[in-house]
């Protein structure tokens, strides 16, 4: 995947990802990949959106208007947030509690508007919230090989199958790429 272009001749090769976005990635060498996501509408919302990678990533922001929230993980057996960990079987994003309760505190906030980029290391907690839709963003990920955590109010789903965008989807993916250039 070598730029946009190629990303909308590939559009029904996109996954659902639990937080609601769609996503494709390609591998480069060396723990590196790049990566195109698409948020087609606002109904795509999921639940535990507190979350952290294992990967730094750069992201652009092509289309759109991302809010970008950060936080801290204050462990407190009492604590409103429950932390899970996330691994793959497969197509499939499975959580599981670890046990640990806390309390998420912000710790900074900021948009990225189109045009723009941001960057994030790896292991901080944050959320992503799309203040204009469509929204596309692409990526360079650089792997740091961590756990990966999900924070919450509850049990998310689990598993969750990232499924292929529907025909009806990869459609809609394609006209939000073939927008951009």
């Amino acid at each position: 995947m070598k730029d946009l272009r190629d990303a909308v001749s590939q559009s029904d090769k996109f996954r659902l990802h639990p937080l609601g976005f769609f996503y494709l990635s390609a591998t480069t060498e060396r723990g590196l990949s790049r990566r195109v996501h698409v948020w087609l509408d606002e109904a795509a919302r999921r639940p535990n959106e507190y979350h952290l990678h294992s990967y730094d990533i750069v992201s652009w922001v092509v289309a759109g208007v991302l809010r970008s929230e950060l936080f801290r993980f204050d462990p407190d057996a009492d604590g409103a947030d429950a932390e899970f960990v996330v691994s793959y079987h497969g197509d499939e994003s499975i959580s599981r509690p670890t046990g640990r309760r806390g309390t998420l505190s912000a710790a900074a906030s900021f948009e990225t508007t189109v045009g723009a980029s941001y960057w994030l290391k790896a292991g901080v907690i944050h959320r992503v919230q799309v203040k204009t839709w469509p929204c596309v963003t692409v990526l360079r990920t650089r792997e740091r090989g961590m756990p990966i955590f999900v924070y919450g109010v509850g049990t998310e789903k689990s598993p969750f199958s990232r499924r292929l965008a529907t025909a009806e989807e990869a459609q809609r993916i394609a006209e939000a790429l073939e927008k951009q250039w």
